[in-house]
């Protein structure tokens, strides 16, 4: 897939230092062991035994999120199936202050460190069961009412 994506971006005439991201992306994909595709992976089983594998690889970080302490296991359960995986390379921004937030995140591994409007002061660094956006999920059914 990267000598694809590298004769394109040659082809193309993709600037460099895009170039350089593009290539650290895949080795910190490769580093990580993480598939890109990881729903492609499984799209061939059928929804019984996809949603069996979503409880059991994301049933645990969802115990470790606070607010999900005290939920009942049917309720878990309904929202893991509702969970995607998302990657992030390092350096990257999430979400910038000023954003309309539309989803809900929880670290599953490694840091993120929320930084100041500089992008060098940094704030508060959150780690594995730490999450952020919940507001934006609770308020997206009231998102353009008057209320």
């Amino acid at each position: 897939k990267l000598d694809g994506v590298k004769t394109y971006m040659r082809m193309r005439r993709v600037p460099n230092h895009l170039q350089v991201k593009v290539i650290k992306w895949f080795d910190y994909l490769w580093l990580t062991q993480k598939c890109s595709d990881e729903e492609k992976a499984v799209s061939c089983l059928p929804d019984k035994l996809k949603a069996e594998i979503a409880i059991n690889v994301h049933l645990d970080t969802l115990k470790r999120v606070e607010i999900f302490q005290n939920t009942e296991a049917g309720f878990l359960c309904e929202l893991v199936l509702r969970l995607r995986p998302v990657l992030f390379s390092p350096g990257d921004y999430i979400c910038r202050k000023g954003e309309v937030g539309k989803e809900m995140y929880i670290v599953n591994r490694g840091r993120l460190q929320v930084v100041a409007d500089n992008g060098r002061t940094v704030l508060a660094t959150l780690k594995a069961g730490s999450y952020f956006g919940e507001i934006s999920i609770l308020n997206m059914g009231t998102a353009g009412k008057n209320l």
